[in-house]
């Protein structure tokens, strides 16, 4: 079996594609597929597949998906006996791909490689490492496939191609292949329009094919483009080469070290077959920071957040009562008032505009039927005001008893959200450290709790930012360059404050907005 996702998310068998069935079904395998090896808890699957609208009973949907998944995946297996490529332990399912291949695995290991090369003197051949690492990918990561978990997962696989590139570019124009390279740069560049290193090797390759007016031409653009879009000047490494093409200087008289400033080095296996041992290097973001085996699993911790996430299966009973029984037993008189209710708990002002609509059909319908022409009390026939009244007086009590089981459901789903937020920030303020550890206001990784989609503006990276609702790639870009020059934010009023957001969408990333606090420096 081999299996894809560094574009749609593909099974093949012998080299022939294998029909996954529904698009959740092809969702639940692209979790397992972001851990493959390890058991993903059930109720992680729900969230990264249907996010914050759950189906009531997730575990059975994830159950039915399963087997689905294990039906087009190991189809000799006998009915009803244990799965063996994708397992239910006690800690979750489990794809194991010890006798499989993983695009997204080969990517991280052809990465390695080259680094091998690298620090072996062989810039050609980790070239070639870097580029048969980038011939893997076949479009955007997880096409099709929507949640904020699949979102930050392929926002941190598109940074590391990104980054595949840059090191791939500047190892060629090192090695002097500055004019095979500008056809591929100037896409680069128009990919990936925030990427200084892109941008810089552009300039540089057209300075050594001797285009200095070209190469100063892309500085005044990139300068134009930042300028207008976040407000700065490039960053230090554009201007370090704007000013050797000025001054007409040669940049490289040696290959060049694209991994300088790795942490240490990374074991690659004596095989060339990719291993699921094998990690990415530390200058290409891994899609989750904090792997299962930080977290104890008694931590005392973590125990507050998981007993939160426990509510979120349990029916709001008194709200759904309420809102039922209401309209019936005031005999349609009601109908309004468990939407005043909701409005007034929930802070939703929407439900006061659906408690005025049933206010004004009970006062229309009430009047039709009992006001304007009623019928003498012995007459057998209806006048045509009463048959249109009653009707409107007596079907809206129906439909509100359903539609308000239906809201009361929803915003106490909503309730569990703000609950499980609530005490996510509540312990990351008693102790920041262990948050950060943890991995709260991270929504890219999958966790063993639920911090109500939390996101910490202070650590979050930019493909994480991009979570909260209306933060595209460029705000995000500014918010993270903003607080590396001027430091942590102390609050989320900051945002606003530093001139990054205006109030209006502050007031609708506030609920989701963490800040927690820094670890300290010292100097």
């Amino acid at each position: 079996m081999r299996f894809e996702i560094l574009g749609e998310v593909r099974a093949l068998r012998e080299a022939n594609v294998v029909d996954l069935g529904p698009a959740k079904q092809r969702a639940v395998l692209a979790v397992l597929l972001l851990q493959p090896g390890r058991p993903v808890p059930t109720h992680q699957i729900v969230d990264a597949v249907w996010g914050d609208d759950p189906p009531e009973n997730g575990a059975n949907v994830v159950q039915k998906y399963v087997a689905g998944l294990r039906r087009v995946l190991d189809p000799d297996r006998a009915p009803r006996t244990p799965g063996e490529l994708l397992a239910l332990t006690g800690s979750g399912y489990v794809l194991r791909t010890d006798e499989a291949s993983v695009d997204a695995e080969e990517f991280q290991a052809a990465l390695a490689l080259g680094d091998t090369h690298r620090r072996a003197g062989r810039p050609a051949e980790a070239a070639a490492a870097l580029r048969g690492a980038l011939a893997l990918w076949r479009g955007d990561a997880l096409a099709g496939l929507t949640s904020p978990v699949f979102e930050a997962a392929r926002n941190r696989l598109t940074e590391a191609r990104a980054n595949a590139w840059e090191k791939w570019s500047e190892i060629e124009v090192s090695l002097g292949h500055h004019t095979a390279v500008l056809p591929d740069l100037s896409r680069l560049v128009e990919e990936f329009p925030l990427r200084e290193g892109l941008r810089a090797q552009l300039m540089i390759a057209l300075h050594q094919a001797g285009r200095q007016a070209e190469a100063l031409a892309a500085f005044r653009d990139a300068r134009a483009y930042f300028l207008e879009e976040f407000g700065a000047e490039p960053g230090e490494r554009m201007q370090e080469a704007h000013r050797k093409i000025l001054r007409g200087e040669p940049f490289y008289t040696e290959p060049v070290d694209p991994w300088a400033g790795s942490a240490e080095p990374i074991p690659v296996p004596d095989s060339p077959a990719p291993s699921l041992s094998v990690s990415i290097p530390m200058t290409t973001p891994q899609p989750y920071a904090v792997p299962y085996a930080a977290i104890p699993p008694g931590d005392p911790f973590l125990s507050m957040l998981t007993s939160v996430q426990k509510e979120r299966h349990r029916l709001p009973l008194g709200e759904l009562f309420l809102a039922i029984l209401a309209p019936l037993v005031s005999f349609g008189f009601g109908t309004w008032f468990y939407f005043v209710y909701a409005a007034t708990k929930h802070h939703d002002r929407r439900q006061y505009f659906v408690a005025a609509i049933y206010a004004v059909l009970l006062l229309v319908g009430f009047s039709l039927a009992f006001v304007v022409d009623p019928s003498p009390v012995d007459s057998d026939v209806f006048t045509t005001a009463e048959n249109v009244g009653f009707p409107i007086f007596l079907i809206p009590p129906l439909i509100s008893a359903a539609h308000g089981a239906l809201v009361a459901v929803h915003l106490g789903a909503g309730r569990g959200e703000w609950a499980r937020r609530e005490s996510a920030r509540q312990l990351a303020a008693f102790d920041p450290a262990r948050a950060r550890q943890i991995g709260i206001g991270r929504p890219a990784q999958l966790r063993s709790f639920s911090d109500g989609g939390l996101v910490d503006i202070n650590h979050a990276a930019a493909s994480e930012l991009t979570a909260l609702p209306g933060v595209g790639p460029e705000l995000a870009y500014r918010i993270v360059h903003d607080r590396h020059q001027r430091g942590p934010f102390r609050t989320a009023d900051e945002l606003v404050a530093r001139g990054l957001v205006t109030a209006r969408q502050m007031a609708r990333i506030e609920p989701r907005v963490v800040c927690i606090a820094a670890a300290p420096s010292f100097r």
